[in-house]
């Protein structure tokens, strides 16, 4: 530093000249770092502040502000806990049970590998293994039994198995009423409601729209079964979630009739008609072609059977639901 630059610069190269005045100008523009009230420690991805002993830190400015850390974050995990995706079972994914035909395979080992059968108790049989209960289990499950089991009787140290669903019998869904095919069907995978139908060949002429789905109450047998009702003319809707709905063991779709009511008097069509969701006394008169010229708006009946109270009959406004089995009558005009 004592060293005037211009002697410097007439005894030195260039190129070392300009090196070395770019690392003076660099050392007085940087501020050294034992100057600063703190010092910066950095430990992998998360810089900690420490406090230089007799001086005061100084406040960090917002934007150096480290970030909070989550209380799940800094909470030191538990030894026993399983993990979130292990507790909960995966969504369209059916447990092994009795009756159903496995197809187990340990890779590099053919006299290991098996098709078996599961029994009536949920067990199946397994060659250097012996007796395993596996029911309720998914086929992912009872991989990791079979592994496990080998390298504790140490004829594996790195088991790989392979379990696969060969035929699904112990999971099964029926379907009754105006199919062409009902019966009892099993799920393969995720089982939804147009599957269903499908399987069983579709729908017959006399079909109704609307389906009930009959699914066992989550109190076991003794609680009573859920009627979901689903409408079969909503498969090109945007909202067709009932029609996705994926099925459960033991489910039960039944496809009634299709329902009528009749229309006669002063209308332009009279005659039976199918039942449509939300029909009403005014589309009911609009399907039959509307009132005649001698027909009148203000005098219409309908005779309706009801269970446990018989028949009823009343004149009905024309925003009042039209339900199975009604028959209307328009009479003529007084005047």
């Amino acid at each position: 530093m004592n060293v005037p630059i211009r002697r410097l610069l007439r005894n030195m190269r260039w190129p070392v000249c300009l090196a070395w005045l770019a690392c003076q100008a660099l050392a007085f523009a940087t501020p050294m770092v034992s100057n600063l009230p703190f010092d910066m420690g950095w430990n992998g991805a998360d810089a900690q502040v420490q406090a230089v002993p007799g001086k005061a830190p100084a406040p960090l400015s917002p934007a150096r502000s480290p970030a909070p850390v989550s209380a799940a974050k800094s909470a030191p995990p538990k030894a026993n806990a399983p993990a979130a995706a292990d507790s909960s079972p995966a969504t369209g994914v059916l447990s092994v049970g009795p009756g159903d035909l496995l197809q187990v395979t340990v890779f590099g080992q053919p006299d290991m590998s098996a098709e078996v059968s599961v029994t009536d108790g949920g067990e199946v049989t397994l060659p250097l293994i012996g007796l395993i209960r596996i029911a309720g289990m998914a086929p992912s499950e009872v991989e990791k039994v079979i592994a496990q089991r080998l390298r504790e009787r140490q004829y594996l140290l790195q088991p790989e198995v392979s379990v696969t669903v060969r035929q699904n019998r112990s999971q099964a869904v029926s379907v009754l009423g105006e199919v062409v095919r009902p019966g009892r069907y099993p799920i393969q995978g995720r089982f939804t409601v147009l599957d269903l139908l499908a399987v069983a060949g579709g729908l017959t002429p006399k079909a109704d729209t609307v389906v009930v789905l009959l699914r066992k109450g989550e109190g076991g047998s003794a609680a009573p079964a859920v009627r979901i009702p689903i409408r079969l003319d909503r498969v090109a809707s945007p909202d067709r979630s009932p029609l996705d709905m994926p099925l459960n063991h033991d489910d039960m779709v039944y496809v009634g009739q299709q329902k009528f009511f009749y229309i006669h008097g002063e209308v332009r069509r009279p005659g039976s008609y199918p039942m449509e969701p939300d029909l009403d006394v005014m589309r009911a008169l609009s399907i039959s072609g509307g009132v005649t010229e001698r027909g009148s708006m203000g005098r219409i009946n309908i005779h309706r059977k009801s269970e446990g109270t018989g028949a009823q009959d009343f004149s009905p406004r024309l925003t009042d639901p039209i339900l199975d089995g009604d028959v209307i009558y328009v009479k003529e005009r007084i005047f």
